[in-house]
């Protein structure tokens, strides 16, 4: 009996020490606020909270809230546990003893009672192991309970030590000191943002791309110039891509003018486009598209080709130009390959060519001197080609016809793909005189922050068809920009950024006849799926999710949601956070990530 006794006392020295050494690390890691409560099991599992007395005292000091992080420090393992309060129980002396009293008199010390806290779980740090592992260590009662220090937190909530900090943890109702960091691994795998008007989507892309956390290069889509004004107002030097319409000039002096009044800047130098914004430099490149160069992916390019006119498109213009070089041949009697054709046609080609009957390409007789195309007669005519008095005139539309003709494309079809061609012919954002092509490598060079612009064409052609377009365009010559340095191993291939607000209507579902789904779905596993290895980050935001194209969804592995409805809430599975959600102020979020989940922030100002 009395060696018994003896094996207590020492099993009981041996859980006083390690009841001591949990409070010394408990109050090592952070402020010492309670125990784990004696008055109940404590249950480790599915769903159950862990039970938390606090004394009167320590609640009036820690002024411990719903919804905040606290860490329990257990007694016989080295194991600190982070978990997030749940519930809060407060009763009065009266309530605790049973006893309702008639009248309902003041008495201030009868709520001098301890608090019980209702604290759910998340993850755990391992002291011996030194690992982070889901929560799966039991915890004993008395165990120490301490509001931990912001590196412990992020430490436990697996936040990566470097990244793009977005945003600080929002703990019990305000925001602390710990930091929530996107790094590259979490930012290749993309982040979708979603939120109402006015929740903090654009504030957070803009932390994003001011952000000096990471070396990084960046691109923004930019459809109302937000990101223009936010960059000047921060005197960050940058290059503007700006595409532009045939309605706003045919000269790089008139767009850099147009840029130079919308913003109120000063034009340096229209040769090299350098101007000043608010004492900043900033480099601005007139763009568009040259049709010509890109006729042959023409389908590839706009979201909004019916899917029969896209399955249609490239047989269609292989037709239309080999007629033509067989035209040409007949005339100059010489073999027109593909280059001679560029030469006569690259700056001459617009949609109208195609789709306008009565369009005329003229080429002058310098060019054909130059190319050594000499005719066989000095007028010649043919079904639509015609020379005459030096000069070449070819009728595209005849070509094209001709073509949809020996195909045997279908009227409704025809008149789709006519249709599509009038419109973008309206919105006259290809071959704009005064205009370059977007060479990604020599814009990067210039700064690491590219804006496309796209308020002109938006003010200009009231279209998303138009700004789509663009869209796709940069997007294609990005990646394959991108895998040119991937290929070659280049140390030159920094981590990339791509920032698209309103991504609803560039990656729209694709659910109707007039959207081809498989030309959306074909970029976006270019850009999203190859783009990883690439170093290509995706940061898509919107306010519409139910119109976003469900690829998107899939391969975007962090997501951030702000101000919602309960609809959108319940796709996320976020329905945990319903009431935080539906009321949260601008910049308040959830986020879902590779490494952590649940986590709710408050997004920086930049």
């Amino acid at each position: 009996m009395e060696e018994r006794n003896l094996d207590e006392e020492g099993i009981i020295k041996e859980l006083e020490n390690k009841l001591n050494n949990a409070e010394e690390d408990a109050k090592r890691n952070g402020k010492l606020i309670g125990r784990v409560t004696r008055y109940r099991t404590v249950r480790l599992e599915e769903e159950e909270l862990i039970g938390v007395d606090i004394s009167f005292e320590d609640y009036m000091r820690s002024n411990v809230s719903r919804g905040q992080y606290l860490a329990i420090r257990t007694i016989l393992r080295p194991v600190i546990i982070v978990g997030q309060v749940v519930s809060i129980s407060r009763s009065d002396v009266l309530a605790e003893m049973g006893i309702r009293e008639v009248t309902s008199r003041k008495d201030p010390a009868s709520i001098i009672t301890d608090t019980f806290l209702g604290i759910y779980p998340i993850s755990e740090f391992d002291e011996e192991k030194n690992i982070v592992r889901p929560a799966v260590t039991p915890i004993d009662p008395q165990s120490p309970v301490f509001i931990p220090n912001p590196s412990l937190l992020e430490k436990i909530l697996r936040i990566p030590e470097e990244g793009i900090t977005i945003g600080k943890i929002f703990s019990g109702g305000e925001e602390i000191e710990a930091k929530v960091r996107l790094d590259e691994e979490a930012l290749v795998h993309h982040t979708l943002v979603l939120g109402t008007t006015g929740s903090g989507k654009t504030t957070l892309l803009k932390s994003i791309l001011y952000s000096k956390n990471l070396d990084k290069q960046t691109i923004v889509f930019d459809r109302q110039g937000d990101f223009v004004n936010f960059l000047t107002s921060k005197r960050e030097k940058f290059t503007v891509l700006m595409p532009v319409t045939s309605k706003m000039g045919n000269s790089a002096k008139d767009f850099l003018d147009t840029f130079a009044s919308t913003y109120g800047c000063k034009v340096l130098e229209y040769e090299s486009g350098a101007l000043i914004c608010n004492d900043t430099e900033v480099d601005v490149i007139p763009y568009s598209i040259n049709f010509f160069d890109n006729i042959k992916n023409f389908h590839k390019l706009t979201p909004y080709f019916t899917p029969k006119a896209s399955m249609y498109w490239e047989s269609l213009v292989y037709k239309t130009l080999e007629l033509l070089k067989i035209t040409l041949h007949e005339i100059f009697n010489v073999y027109i390959n593909d280059n001679i054709l560029d030469e006569i046609l690259r700056d001459k080609v617009t949609p109208a060519s195609l789709a306008e009957e009565g369009n005329r390409i003229s080429i002058s007789p310098t060019l054909l001197d130059e190319l050594n195309l000499r005719p066989k007669s000095q007028n010649i005519s043919k079904s639509f080609v015609s020379f005459s008095q030096g000069n070449l005139t070819i009728s595209l539309n005849k070509a094209f016809q001709e073509a949809m003709k020996a195909l045997d494309i279908a009227p409704s079809t025809k008149e789709a793909i006519i249709r599509t061609l009038k419109a973008y012919d309206g919105y006259g954002i290809f071959t704009v005189k005064g205009t370059v092509d977007f060479d990604p490598e020599k814009a990067f060079k210039l700064n690491d922050k590219i804006i496309v612009d796209l308020s002109f064409v938006m003010n200009y052609s009231a279209s998303i068809e138009a700004v789509a377009t663009i869209a796709y365009k940069i997007l294609e010559e990005l990646f394959n920009w991108k895998t040119e340095l991937y290929s070659k191993r280049s140390l030159e291939n920094k981590l990339t950024l791509i920032i698209m607000d309103e991504a609803h209507e560039y990656f729209p579902q694709g659910n109707s006849e007039a959207v081809a789904k498989d030309i959306i779905e074909e970029l976006i596993n270019k850009i999203m799926r190859l783009g990883r290895v690439r170093r290509i980050g995706v940061i898509l935001a919107t306010h519409m999710p139910d119109d976003l194209n469900p690829l998107v969804l899939q391969l975007t592995n962090t997501k951030i949601v702000m101000r919602n409805d309960i609809n959108v809430i319940k796709k996320m599975g976020m329905e945990n956070y319903e009431d935080f959600l539906l009321h949260a102020t601008p910049g308040l979020a959830i986020i879902n990530s590779l490494n952590f989940a649940g986590i709710t922030i408050k997004t920086l100002i930049p």
